[in-house]
């Protein structure tokens, strides 16, 4: 029976004193009850010889954690006021431009077409534009200090190497253990980029400390767990663990089995072994994102060995497949927590509650219209929540992991039924680039031209392969060939995912899309340098409309244009590394101190990028997978359902919603002839495309 622990006045104002005031009652009794149920611990199971000791060591601990907690109580407060008035400015904006709420919500997470100032800043992109800023700077620094390391890291005993030096990168450690340069060096990478993804979420909020000798993520096949059983997994893992980090707060051997039991529990049924609060009927607050960040159980491994040995035995994937999940993962929780606050959801529904009280107390608004704008406003169901789950990434998260294996291998069957000849489909690509680049106000042809000329160099090297990578594009196809020999067999993605990644690669849609996507956002580059001679005032109307939908206003227009750009082949092009090298001084004019206006200048710039690729070589995006997912998560019935009936319909949904919109709506004001031509080129280039596609697949 779990004891509940009574505190005094007396005992309340002593500790509310030794906190500095700075402890409120809730926080104090709260931290008075771990103390007393681990005392009630240790004296379960007699592990009582020197207790006064070891409740005074644990005392200490409850109070540095917290008082931490109440730091960042209090930091999460203040960022949530900024990020709360952000917000509000945005969706009046949005509103105020024509968009209803329910829309000017969704654009928060989605973006708009609607050519409306900001409009196209959003969770979604910001997701890009970390992605680019982690995993781009990543294999950019690859590209430019080891280029021949790139398709190396598909080696399974240099992937074995990599996890043994980041293993030693700790005090103490013995770095070139393996006396392997190329793994050490490639470890201090992959090292330097999750520090940088540590730290930017901490900036946002987060409280996760470092962990010196950390190896990169943990994964479990729940198949390969399920098939040992429980008591088996448990007698192999236990020895394995350092336990004084995995359990520092479990004191017996008996409760360590019990803790792994739970963790074994979790990870194959997804869900945890005590009941939650919604089974109980107790009210249910959305998750924490920035606390639920630093405080998740981790199984630490007693050396890199024990680590290979598990992965080998109940894990799947590689050390290289591990580091790209974490970093992609947190790009993921960054974007939201930039957006949305240290804890998004609760921040998300605050916002449609305080638009449903705004529209409800209008006394312009008559009860038809009231009633009109407050549909679709629920935060818990309809297309706000399923727009939520896929900006958070819950759409894509199993809830029975078998059966979300099996769909996934059966439509991977069919994709490589039905896609062989997608490459030549993809022939609008050339097309779509112009457009891109028309809408900027560079032209049509310049763009279509420089995607052919894209084409007919195949895969960037050298200089123009790390810009590339710089700039977030040409390298996913890449990582995919790294990654599928270990990643794919047994993971969770599906058995056949291997053999999908090589039916792409050598059909050669995974080297179109990526050298594609690669020309565009080198064009995209390449015409920004060449604007940046130009002031803000004296741009093309075309060009400055775009920048604003981007929130790339003035101040930061001439921020960018005092940076060193990049000379290559007698063009400039803008790339994040050269905005964080900007002084002090360039950016006074932010409004914000150097560090954080840098920052938001760079992922501005990558937000631009990130986005208006996606315009040129168009890929189903947050809002396509909204439509072809309806917000359900894969391993159910219904998810699995619309998975199948949705297989082959997200890219010309996301090529309606991008092209067809933008073209319906996102022009300015007063350009009704550029957008006349604009359309007129959009139904010319369309029919010239398809006319091609339609023949190179006669003759083949």
């Amino acid at each position: 029976m779990k004891i509940r622990f009574k505190i005094g006045d007396d005992c309340l104002n002593a500790a509310h004193a030794a906190s500095g005031q700075k402890l409120n009652r809730e926080e104090i009794e709260e931290a008075f009850q771990r103390m007393a149920e681990y005392k009630q611990r240790l004296q379960a199971s007699g592990n009582i010889d020197g207790i006064g000791d070891k409740l005074k060591s644990f005392a200490e601990r409850e109070a540095e954690r917290t008082r931490i907690a109440a730091a960042l109580q209090r930091r999460h407060a203040a960022l949530n006021i900024l990020v709360r008035d952000r917000l509000d400015q945005a969706v009046t904006g949005y509103i105020n431009a024509g968009m209803t709420p329910r829309k000017a919500l969704l654009a928060v997470l989605e973006g708009t077409q609607k050519g409306i100032e900001g409009g196209r800043n959003s969770v979604a992109a910001l997701n890009g534009a970390y992605e680019a800023r982690y995993i781009g700077g990543l294999f950019a620094e690859l590209q430019a200090s080891k280029p021949h390391m790139v398709h190396l890291l598909r080696d399974k005993t240099m992937d074995a190497d990599i996890l043994m030096e980041m293993a030693e990168l700790k005090e103490g450690g013995k770095t070139g253990i393996t006396g392997n340069k190329d793994a050490q060096d490639i470890a201090k990478l992959f090292s330097t980029y999750a520090e940088l993804s540590r730290t930017d979420l901490n900036k946002l909020g987060a409280s996760i400390g470092k962990l010196d000798g950390w190896a990169g993520a943990q994964t479990h096949d729940d198949m390969k767990m399920i098939a040992a059983g429980k008591d088996a997994w448990i007698a192999s893992v236990l020895p394995k663990l350092d336990i004084a980090r995995t359990f520092p707060d479990v004191s017996s051997a008996k409760d360590i089995e019990e803790a792994l039991s739970g963790i074994y529990d979790t990870i194959v049924t997804g869900f945890p072994t005590k009941p939650t609060p919604k089974e109980v009927g107790q009210r249910v607050n959305p998750a924490n994102l920035a606390k639920s960040l630093g405080k998740s159980r981790v199984l630490h491994f007693k050396d890199a060995t024990s680590a290979l040995a598990y992965r080998d035995e109940f894990g799947f994937g590689s050390t290289v497949s591990g580091m790209v999940a974490h970093l992609r993962n947190s790009a993921k929780v960054a974007a939201n927590m930039e957006a949305l606050g240290p804890n998004p959801e609760v921040m998300f529904g605050s916002l449609v509650d305080g638009l449903k009280r705004k529209i409800k107390e209008d006394p312009k608004l008559s009860p038809a219209e009231r009633t009109k704008q407050m549909k679709g406003l629920d935060a818990d169901a309809g297309s706000l929540r399923d727009a939520f789950d896929v900006a958070s990434g819950l759409v894509t998260r199993p809830v029975n992991t078998t059966v979300a294996k099996i769909g996934a291998d059966i439509r991977a069957v069919e994709s490589m039924a039905k896609l062989g000849s997608a490459v030549w489909s993809s022939m609008t690509d050339t097309v779509t680039g112009g457009l891109a680049s028309q809408f900027r106000g560079s032209g049509f042809f310049k763009g279509f031209v420089a995607q052919v000329n894209g084409i007919r160099k195949g895969r960037p090297k050298g200089e123009m392969a790390e810009i590339s990578y710089l700039l977030g594009e040409g390298f996913d196809g890449i990582i995919g060939h790294i990654l599928s020999p270990q990643a794919a067999v047994d993971g969770p993605v599906g058995r056949l995912s291997r053999v999908q990644e090589t039916f792409f690669r050598w059909n050669g849609l995974s080297w179109w899309t990526d050298i594609q996507r690669a020309s565009a956002s080198r064009v995209i580059s390449a015409e920004m340098g060449m604007r940046a001679k130009t002031a803000f005032a004296d741009l093309p109307a075309a060009y400055r409309h775009v920048l604003g939908l981007h929130g790339i206003t003035e101040p930061k227009w001439e921020a960018i244009r005092k940076a060193e750009f990049r000379e290559v082949n007698g063009k400039s092009y803008v790339t994040p590394d050269r905005i964080r090298a900007l002084p002090d001084e360039a950016l006074a004019g932010l409004g914000k101190d150097a560090a954080a206006a840098r920052h938001d200048l760079e992922l501005s710039v990558l937000r631009f990028f990130a986005d208006e690729t996606s315009y040129g070589v168009v890929e189903t995006d947050a809002r396509s997978r909204r439509t072809t997912t309806w917000g359900t998560r894969p391993g159910t019935l219904a998810g699995e359902s619309i998975r199948f009936i949705m297989q082959f319909k997200g890219f010309p949904i996301a090529f309606a919603q991008r092209v067809g919109g933008r073209a319906a709506f996102g022009f300015r004001k007063g350009a009704r002839l550029e957008q006349t031509a604009h359309i007129g080129t959009l139904l010319a280039g369309m029919t010239m495309a398809g006319y091609a596609s339609m023949t190179m697949k006669d003759l083949i």
